[in-house]
C-alpha cells in the first residue's frame, strides 16, 4: 500500500481544510516541533484505513477523532495497491448530544490514468469512480482485502505506533513470521502445501486402495479366469431371465393389489350384511300372508264359478229368443189370465 494523497478537514488538530500529496515522494520525512501534527497525519492515514488509531487506547474511542471546535471531521486518503488505485473516506460527526459516531465510510476504485489535482475542485464521491464498499462494515472488509493486512498487523509493521517499534523487533518468531507472510504474499505457498496434501492423501488412498485389491487377486491364473468367465456368464443369463420377470412380476403384484382391493369390499359388504336382524312379528305377518293367500285362492275360484254361471245364463237367455218377442208373449198370457179370470 502506498499513499498518494491524505485530505484532512476536522480532524483532531487540523480543523481547516488540510491536503498533504505524497504523489511524487519515493521517500519523506514529517518535521516540526512538538504539537505540530507531524503524528496526526500518520493517525489519519490508519483511522481511513481501519477507522481507528493506535494510541487512542480503544478502537470504539472515535470521540478523538473531532476536533474540539468542529462537528465533523473528514479524512480521505488515495492510496495505491497493487497497481490499482482507490480513495477511502470516512465521516464522523457529533450530533445534538453531545455523542460522536461514524456517519459514513466509501471506497472507490479510481478510473485507469485518474488525474489527482482533480480532487482540488471538489469532486463528490460519485464523481470518483466504481464504489467497492459503502458502509464501515463492508470498508473494513475491502481494506483487508486490498490492503491485504489486518489492524493489529498494520500497526506492527507498517505504521508503528510511538514507542512501540521494539514491540516489532521483540515480537514472538510465530506473530513476525505471520506478519511478514501477509506482507510479501507468501500465503499462497501455505494454500499449495494444503492443497498438495490433499492431492496426495487422495492420491495414497487410491493407492491403498488398489494394492488391496491387487492383494486379493495374487491367486489369479487362467483357470480362475475362466472360472470367473463362467460364472459371469451364468449371472448375466440369470440377469436376462430376472429383467424378462420382472414385467410379468409388475403384473402380479397389480393384480394382487386388485385382488386385496376387491377382498376388502366383500368384507366391508360382509361386516354391513351381518348387521341386518329379523324385524319384530314376522311369525304374525307370515300367518297373516297365509291366510290372505286362502282367501284370495277361494275368491279366485268363486270369481271363476260365478263367471261360469254367467255364460250358461247368457247361452239359455240366446237360445230363449228375441226379449222383445218374450215380453210380448209375457203380456199376452198375463192379459189372457186376467180376462179368463
Amino acid at each position: 500500500m502506498r499513499p498518494l494523497r491524505l485530505d484532512l478537514a476536522g480532524f483532531t488538530v487540523f480543523r481547516e481544510p488540510t491536503t498533504v500529496d505524497f504523489t511524487d515522494a519515493d521517500f519523506f520525512a514529517l518535521v516540526g516541533p512538538t504539537g505540530s501534527g507531524k503524528s496526526t497525519v500518520l493517525d489519519a492515514i490508519c483511522f481511513a484505513l481501519y477507522g481507528t488509531v493506535p494510541r487512542w487506547g480503544d478502537r470504539r474511542a472515535i470521540t478523538n477523532a473531532l476536533a474540539p471546535s468542529c462537528v465533523e471531521a473528514r479524512v480521505r486518503l488515495v492510496f495505491e495497491s497493487a497497481g490499482a488505485r482507490y480513495a477511502l473516506t470516512r465521516v464522523v460527526r457529533r450530533d445534538g448530544k453531545g455523542s460522536v459516531t461514524t456517519k459514513g465510510a466509501a471506497m472507490e476504485a479510481l478510473p485507469a490514468g485518474f488525474d489527482l489535482s482533480r480532487l482540488d475542485t471538489g469532486l463528490s464521491t460519485e464523481d470518483l469512480g466504481a464504489v467497492v464498499a459503502g458502509t464501515p462494515s463492508e470498508v473494513d472488509a475491502a481494506v483487508l482485502d486490498v490492503v491485504g493486512l489486518p489492524y493489529e498487523q498494520f500497526t506492527k509493521c507498517v505504521v508503528l505506533p510511538q514507542g512501540e517499534f521494539a514491540a516489532f523487533l521483540h515480537a514472538k518468531p510465530a506473530d513476525r513470521q505471520r506478519i511478514l507472510v501477509n506482507l510479501l504474499g507468501l500465503d499462497v505457498y501455505g494454500r499449495i502445501r494444503e492443497r498438495a496434501a490433499t492431492l496426495a492423501g487422495t492420491a495414497e488412498a487410491q493407492v491403498a486402495a488398489t494394492d488391496s485389491l491387487l492383494e486379493g487377486l495374487a491367486d489369479a491364473d487362467d483357470a480362475a479366469l475362466d472360472a470367473a468367465t463362467s460364472r459371469l456368464a451364468a449371472v448375466q443369463e440369470l440377469a436376462t431371465s430376472v429383467d424378462a420377470l420382472v414385467p410379468e412380476l409388475a403384473a402380479a403384484r397389480q393384480a394382487t393389489a386388485d385382488a386385496r382391493a376387491a377382498l376388502a369390499g366383500v368384507d366391508a359388504e360382509l361386516g354391513r350384511l351381518s348387521a341386518v336382524r329379523e324385524p319384530l312379528g314376522v311369525d304374525a305377518a307370515a300367518t297373516a300372508a297365509d291366510t290372505a293367500r286362502a282367501a284370495m285362492t277361494a275368491a279366485v275360484a268363486g270369481v271363476a264359478e260365478a263367471e261360469e254361471r254367467e255364460e250358461k245364463l247368457r247361452g239359455e237367455l240366446a237360445a230363449a229368443g228375441d226379449p222383445a218377442a218374450l215380453r210380448q208373449l209375457r203380456d199376452a198370457y198375463a192379459e189372457r189370465d186376467r180376462l179368463s179370470a
